[in-house]
């Protein structure tokens, strides 16, 4: 079985991050409290999403004093809108491959419910993962810092002798499918966009077997370990 991380792995979460801005952005507009590439670009300026909020909200009241238009509305908005967002190159040809093959894939990402679910179906990811392979941190009640999402999955596919986990943070994506035994891969930041860092200290354990800079080289390596 082939599975999968969602950010930063299979997409950019930045273009997520953008989305949810301009989401933002777009309502501000409707309602005439800002250009939609006025709140947009503040946004982007901040050092952090929610520290961009707070400066926004606290901006927008200065004119629109007890505005709806908060901090929490940002986040909510932020969380549930549908995201304008695409696979990364080479991500649709390693679906399509696995596919081909017959091959089973698992999706194992940490986050809300709401807001991976919307990722997997904006992505089109519905079309090659059932619903049952999807395992999402705000669903289990556990994320990748815990064995129990791979242990899950391994559950719900009883026939299958062989995993391989593709996922793109070293902090906690390959802790747990190293000590039961999948292979692992890692897929390199060659652009430096990720939002968790790649280059950190951790024990060898949590380390990917093998890393590769572009999806399809995941088809390579586990077409040779089949």
């Amino acid at each position: 079985m082939f599975v999968s991380d969602l950010d930063d792995t299979l997409f950019d979460e930045i273009d997520y991050v953008r989305s949810g801005y301009r989401a933002i952005g777009r309502e501000l507009e409707h309602y005439s409290i800002m250009p939609c590439a006025e709140a947009v670009l503040f946004l982007e300026a901040s050092s952090t999403t929610a520290e961009g909020f707070d400066d926004l909200s606290a901006k927008i009241w200065v004119d629109h004093l007890g505005s709806r238009f908060n901090a929490q509305w940002m986040v909510d908005t932020y969380r549930y809108h549908i995201p304008d967002i695409s696979l990364r190159p080479g991500a649709l040809d390693l679906l399509e491959g696995l596919k081909r093959r017959g091959v089973p894939i698992g999706i194992i990402t940490d986050g809300r419910s709401a807001t991976q679910r919307a990722k997997i179906k904006a992505l089109g990811l519905d079309r090659f993962v059932a619903d049952g392979n999807i395992i999402i941190s705000g669903e289990t009640g556990a994320d990748k810092t815990t064995s129990l999402p791979f242990e899950t999955l391994a559950n719900r596919n009883p026939g299958c002798s062989r995993f391989l986990y593709l996922g793109d943070n070293p902090a906690k994506d390959f802790r747990w499918p190293n000590a039961m035994g999948w292979d692992t891969v890692e897929i390199i930041d060659s652009e430096g966009i990720h939002i968790h860092p790649q280059n950190i200290e951790v024990p060898p354990g949590y380390r990917a077997h093998h890393t590769i800079s572009r999806l399809p080289e995941a088809l390579a390596i586990f077409d040779q370990d089949r």
